[in-house]
């Protein structure tokens, strides 16, 4: 039993995420019994009431906003809506109250979820590297927001150290008066360095939501926070685990959104393949607990029945089903296809 062996059971925000994820029936036993983790659907007007989801799309998001349930495996098949099923799910999770940190492996991963989220009504943050942050989310990322909140004392203390750089020079012969109008400068480079870390902690404390990549999450800035009520990691079937466990460990519960079936983590090194690294978290623990922790998105939105039928039957054992808006879909549907007329290609070669 993990929880007795290592000591686990001392006050540790985490302590049901690991539990969970790394140890037995007698630690999930143990969960329950201490009202530690709770495995049913959370009970709610705002999804019950929701016709835009399909019922797997509903379960899933009850079963994520149960404040009790320690981790959630939603596997997410081509088409199925998870991006979208994510962003309510997040969006509701603040309604009651919750602070969310999102993750996901690459940063094209995470600005998507930011641009999902930017046009709901919350506080939303992007932590990373202004560099790597795509054009049309910075105004959501700490920068952006910290040097517009910055502006008007930037101005004023540009203002203050022309005057005090003037000065400087017209005192250079007075020794004892240029010496202080150096000190001057530096206080003064010391305050903006001062006000610069106070909106920064003001700006995080008061997010609503946090986004950054799972390495990312490193981030003392990031680390300084108080523990989070929920760590979503998207895209979790192509990260490796270890990246995983960086934000998980800052969070009371954590959901795995993802598809095990599609890409995995790109591995180079050989030895790193044979201890395993190639299996995600979100596989792992797809298959732990006689599945407990696992739901299924089922229903597909984007491909005609003739194309999602094989990889239904070939990787999700028949499950996948076709909504009846795209079953028999056909590209000449589309209003940007015009058809002139009939043509046929072949890939056979000409000898």
């Amino acid at each position: 039993m993990l929880l007795q062996k290592n000591g686990l059971r001392k006050k540790n925000p985490s302590i049901s995420v690991v539990a969970t994820l790394f140890g037995d029936g007698e630690d999930v036993a143990w969960l329950e019994k201490n009202d530690f983790a709770d495995w049913a659907e959370e009970k709610s007007d705002r999804i019950l009431g929701s016709d835009s989801f399909d019922d797997s799309q509903r379960r899933a998001i009850a079963l994520g906003l149960n404040k009790k349930r320690p981790v959630l495996v939603i596997q997410g098949p081509p088409g199925t809506g998870k991006t979208g099923l994510l962003k309510h799910l997040i969006v509701c999770a603040v309604q009651q109250g919750e602070r969310v940190l999102v993750t996901a492996p690459t940063n094209a991963a995470v600005d998507n979820m930011v641009e999902k989220l930017s046009n709901v009504r919350l506080n939303v943050v992007r932590v990373g590297n202004p560099a790597r942050i795509s054009k049309t989310v910075a105004s959501k990322s700490l920068e952006e927001i910290v040097n517009a909140k910055l502006a008007s004392f930037r101005e004023e203390y540009e203002r203050k150290k022309s005057d005090l750089r003037k000065d400087l020079r017209h005192c250079l012969r007075d020794d004892s008066l240029a010496a202080g109008i150096r000190q001057l400068l530096k206080q003064l480079g010391r305050s903006l360095k001062k006000k610069e870390k106070q909106i920064v902690n003001e700006v995080l404390s008061s997010a609503q939501v946090v986004l950054a990549t799972n390495t990312g999450a490193a981030d003392p800035l990031i680390r300084r926070l108080d523990t989070f009520d929920l760590v979503v990691i998207d895209e979790a079937g192509q990260a490796i685990e270890p990246s995983c466990w960086i934000p998980i460990l800052q969070g009371k519960r954590c959901i795995l959104a993802g598809d095990q079936c599609q890409l995995a983590p790109v591995i180079l090194s050989r030895k790193a393949l044979e201890g395993g690294l190639r299996i995600s978290l979100l596989e792992r623990a797809a298959t732990l607990h006689e599945g407990i922790l696992t739901t299924r998105l089922t229903t597909q939105y984007r491909m005609n029945d003739a194309i999602s039928s094989w990889a239904s039957k070939e990787m999700y054992g028949g499950l996948l089903k076709s909504s009846e808006t795209v079953s028999s879909h056909l590209l000449v549907d589309s209003p940007f296809v015009k058809v002139v007329c009939p043509s046929m290609i072949s890939s056979s070669s000409l000898k």
